[in-house]
């Protein structure tokens, strides 16, 4: 399996809520670099994704435009089904992202997240369960 199919994979493992399964495609000692300023651990990551998907059932990860060079793949990765934003100059039902993973033979060693400059207020969405994760 190539390491741009083992991305899709874990995103469909993630969307499926198979934490076992998305566990699997992670190395022991994964980060994930997101919105926030402290990285996470591999249970950190998971715990926060079952936060998220608690609080939006039907949050869904699609990757685009996926380039695999050497041990990383890069990707357009868009958040779907989030909840649109009370006002109508706000509504967006979806988050967009850079996405770059990292790789260490078959396993995901590394995630890191960004978003453009103009949806950083819509990180907030994303950034509020990792915050509350931290804190307990």
């Amino acid at each position: 399996m190539s390491k741009a199919a083992r991305l899709v994979a874990l995103a469909s493992a993630l969307e499926q809520k198979d934490y076992q399964r998305a566990a699997a495609y992670l190395a022991d000692h994964f980060v994930y670099y997101g919105t926030g300023t402290q990285h996470l651990s591999k249970p950190q990551f998971l715990e926060l994704l079952q936060t998220l998907q608690s609080a939006l059932p039907t949050l869904r990860f699609h990757l685009q435009h996926l380039c695999e060079t050497g041990n990383r793949v890069t990707a357009h990765l868009q958040f779907a089904g989030l909840p649109v934003q009370s006002s109508p100059a706000e509504a967006s039902e979806s988050l967009e992202a850079g996405l770059e993973c990292t790789f260490e033979g078959a396993f995901i060693t590394g995630l890191r997240v960004k978003a453009p400059p103009q949806q950083k207020a819509a990180e907030e969405t994303l950034r509020a369960p990792g915050a509350a994760l931290r804190q307990s």
